[in-house]
């Protein structure tokens, strides 16, 4: 998306992993995090916001009064909730930067997915991301990627056991050596 195009968004919040989320759920959005409108204040404002999305407190009729008065007219979608309401919500942002309606059904979070969805919710993320960078060779990238979290994770669940390990892989035991050696993971046995 060129950038002149792009959907800005305004999230005041003080959790830093709903801030990454936003980033990561919406890379086409210029995501703007502030703790406050008072340290809105103090970062310059050179957009007009289309999103905002606040954490509830008691002050947020305030915080959204402010946020209007320094950057202009209300913006296109306003959300305030609990973190994990707004969890939820970042499908409602993602919709608005593919130019879509926002949606009526409601989204689940991470933890209520099955295996194939969240994989593949996140392997939709990962391509639309390669495709925006103009990357290319996504299966060898993909599975370098995977690889690693993979083997260090059976490997802490085996003890640091490589023969277990290999096993649980179904991998000869020599190559899952040198795919240790390869992707530089530490190996410690418990």
């Amino acid at each position: 998306m060129p950038f002149r195009n792009a959907v800005h968004v305004l999230l005041l919040t003080a959790d830093p992993d709903l801030a990454e989320l936003y980033r990561q759920e919406c890379p086409e959005c210029v995501v703007t995090i502030a703790k406050d409108a008072d340290a809105l204040s103090r970062k310059p404002g050179k957009y007009r916001f289309d999103a905002l999305i606040v954490e509830s407190r008691k002050d947020w009729v305030n915080e959204v009064k402010a946020v209007t008065d320094m950057h202009g007219p209300p913006p296109l979608m306003t959300l305030v909730g609990s973190t994990p309401f707004l969890r939820r919500a970042s499908e409602s942002v993602k919709a608005l930067t593919n130019g879509h309606a926002v949606p009526h059904t409601t989204t689940k979070l991470p933890q209520e997915l099955g295996f194939d969805e969240y994989v593949g919710a996140k392997l939709r993320d990962f391509v639309r991301r390669m495709k925006l960078g103009a990357g290319s060779h996504l299966h060898p990238l993909l599975m370098k990627a995977m690889e690693k979290p993979l083997i260090t994770l059976v490997l802490d669940e085996t003890g640091g056991n490589q023969i277990k390990a290999a096993a649980l892989l179904g991998l000869n035991r020599n190559t899952l050596r040198k795919k240790i050696k390869e992707l530089d993971i530490r190996v410690t046995a418990k």
